[in-house]
């Protein structure tokens, strides 16, 4: 049997030769543990100073207007705003893709890593707040489109935030680097989690998401020039890459759960994390070929999910399709 994965990748970012050497030929937990010593141990930019460039310093070449650098692009809304007006009350400030309520605490590196900071509108920062990024439920009382004045193309409910489209995939790399570069293996550092069970998002953990969101947005929005050209940026400042945006393909590598296959004698077990609740099952008998979905239902066992399926009399090819 065989596990299909497909991925797509846009423009890559210039990384520097043999950057990623060690992670080269790599997968799944191997992979990862390779990337994390890559991008480990970078210099660290102070969030706010009096005295030495900071992260509003940072952000000001990072997002600026490429038609205009006295400008800075805000993240959810595409729009602009003077750089001079960082910290105005009319102005902009730094907005944590993920939360610093959820994990960051205030503490570096984490909490000023570039990565992870987008120049944002003051008052869109305050309504989005800790909310986790999902597709907004139209159902919810707390259901908003747009989600604030500021930021037209965002929807909101009680519990999440949906960014506009141009800014889905750009997000989700943010966060997979964020969960590869912190582990909790030293001092100061949190270690991340990204999960679909939105039931462990919360102030007392490190948990974030919604992770298959996350992967269905980084495939619907490829890396771009702009993109790439603030990987490198990035580098400038802090001396590390974000993996993710040099090479996407490595998200299905490392972040994809994966769908085993095991034929008994009383049919095929397909199996995976109890977490993708969600997750459809496909099959096929061709490749390429045309996909059905496994109408099975599924059951719980040690924290994974599971499906019996007749053996077949001919070969059969599996995915996990994620919503």
């Amino acid at each position: 049997m065989f596990i299909v994965q497909l991925w797509c990748w846009g423009a890559a970012a210039a990384a520097p030769t043999n950057y990623y050497a060690q992670a080269e030929g790599k997968r799944g937990a191997d992979l990862r543990a390779a990337l994390h010593g890559i991008v480990r141990g970078h210099h660290v930019v102070p969030y706010s100073s009096s005295t030495k460039l900071d992260t509003s310093d940072a952000l000001k070449s990072l997002d600026a207007d490429p038609a205009d650098t006295n400008l800075v692009v805000l993240i959810y809304s595409g729009s602009n705003a003077p750089s001079a007006s960082f910290g105005l009350s009319d102005g902009w400030n730094r907005e944590h893709q993920w939360c610093d309520s959820y994990g960051l605490d205030g503490v570096e590196p984490a909490y000023s890593d570039l990565h992870n900071l987008r120049a944002i509108d003051s008052n869109v920062n305050s309504s989005r707040g800790n909310k986790y990024y999902a597709v907004s439920d139209t159902n919810s009382l707390g259901y908003r489109f747009p989600a604030f004045a500021e930021a037209p193309l965002c929807s909101t409910d009680s519990d999440s935030w949906q960014p506009p489209l141009f800014d889905r995939g750009n997000i989700a790399r943010s966060l997979f680097y964020m969960a590869v570069r912190y582990t909790g293996d030293a001092t100061n550092e949190p270690a991340l989690v990204l999960t679909d069970d939105v039931s462990l998002i919360q102030s007392s953990n490190a948990y974030m998401g919604r992770l298959s969101t996350l992967l269905a947005w980084h495939e619907a929005d490829p890396v771009d020039a702009a993109e790439a050209l603030r990987n490198d940026l990035v580098y400038n400042w802090q001396t590390n890459r974000n993996p993710f945006i040099d090479h996407p393909e490595w998200v299905r590598l490392v972040f994809w759960p994966g769908l085993e296959v095991q034929r008994t004698t009383n049919g095929t077990r397909l199996s995976w994390p109890a977490e993708y609740r969600d997750a459809v099952v496909e099959v096929t008998t061709t490749l390429p070929g045309s996909w059905s979905t496994v109408t099975n239902v599924a059951t719980s066992q040690s924290n994974r999910l599971n499906v019996l399926l007749p053996n077949a009399t001919q070969p059969q090819f599996f995915r996990l399709r994620l919503p």
